[in-house]
């Protein structure tokens, strides 16, 4: 009797145990064909920003002395357009710029700010936080640069000149709605000089009668973005890529930080600071920082 008692025991614990690891498996096999939680909804979404910025002076019979006529217009434009279809996205940034200022002294316009940056971003959710992508970016200016002297002004850029386009596989990092990290171990990076007076130099890293220098190297780039307040919003990004073929100690930084403090419906504040370091450029960091009050248009 004691044995049939035992032996009744231990078949009772083996089915419960038994049952409870079948439980246990498939909550394990739900978890696993459960679809992902998205980030955000299927469709398209944009946002951005337009800002305009105007500055002028005039003086006449002014005895502290000054330009007689000054005037300078800068315009910004931020604008993201991003896509999903369940796993699958899509996110394209536009970081445009230009701005340019005249005085009775110069004669002539001068730039002042000019920029044109854009990047792609295609990529598949494995997990939920974790997509793998392809990342695409060009960088490059519309109009051409000049160092300017009271002598002379002297052309040192223009469009394409230089220009990068950069071609990257990697993994995409995205905790939230505000923040993204994108790691690639293998990047390839094509540096441009097609301007025809830069063709018999070195510059920009470019060997001489070359249009075109190409690049093997590592990159990253995290961009962060945050309304901190109804009023205020900041979006800053920084890129770094490592060179395996030259000099890969020598790591390329380029960092922007953008914020708008916004006055009222069409009015803001914003800063705008560049920071840029790529020793085939030139070998000290390069900053760029501008202030303006002027017409701000959320699209």
């Amino acid at each position: 009797m004691k044995i049939q008692l035992f032996t009744v025991l231990i078949t009772a614990t083996i089915a419960i145990r038994v049952q409870a690891q079948d439980a246990t498996v498939r909550e394990f096999q739900t978890m696993a064909l459960k679809d992902l939680k998205p980030l955000d909804k299927d469709g398209w979404k944009k946002t951005g920003t337009f800002v305009v910025t105007v500055n002028q002076g005039a003086l006449r019979n002014w005895a502290a002395g000054g330009e007689k006529n000054t005037l300078g217009i800068t315009t910004i434009l931020n604008y993201n357009i991003n896509h999903r279809k369940g796993r699958y996205t899509w996110n394209n940034y536009f970081d445009l710029s230009f701005g340019f200022q005249n005085a009775s002294s110069f004669g002539r316009f001068r730039k002042i700010d000019d920029q044109i940056d854009v990047t792609s971003k295609y990529g598949y959710q494995f997990s939920p936080h974790w997509f793998t992508a392809v990342l695409t970016n060009i960088n490059t200016q519309v109009m051409p640069g000049y160092y300017y002297t009271d002598s002379a002004n002297n052309k040192i850029s223009n469009f394409l000149t230089p220009g990068k386009i950069l071609l990257s596989v990697g993994f995409d990092y995205r905790p939230d709605k505000h923040f993204s990290l994108f790691i690639s171990p293998i990047t390839t990076r094509w540096i441009l000089k097609v301007d025809k007076d830069f063709l018999q130099v070195n510059k920009f890293g470019v060997p001489p009668n070359k249009k075109q220098y190409s690049e093997l190297g590592a990159f990253a780039t995290a961009k962060y973005t945050k309304s901190f307040a109804p009023w205020v919003t900041y979006t800053g990004r920084l890129d770094l890529f490592s060179n395996f073929k030259r000099k890969p100690q020598n790591v390329d930084v380029y960092c922007t930080n953008f914020l708008n403090l916004k006055i009222n419906k069409w009015m803001s504040t914003t800063v705008s600071v560049y920071l840029l370091y790529d020793d085939d450029l030139l070998k000290e960091t390069q900053l760029k920082e501008i202030l303006g009050i002027g017409l701000a248009i959320k699209l």
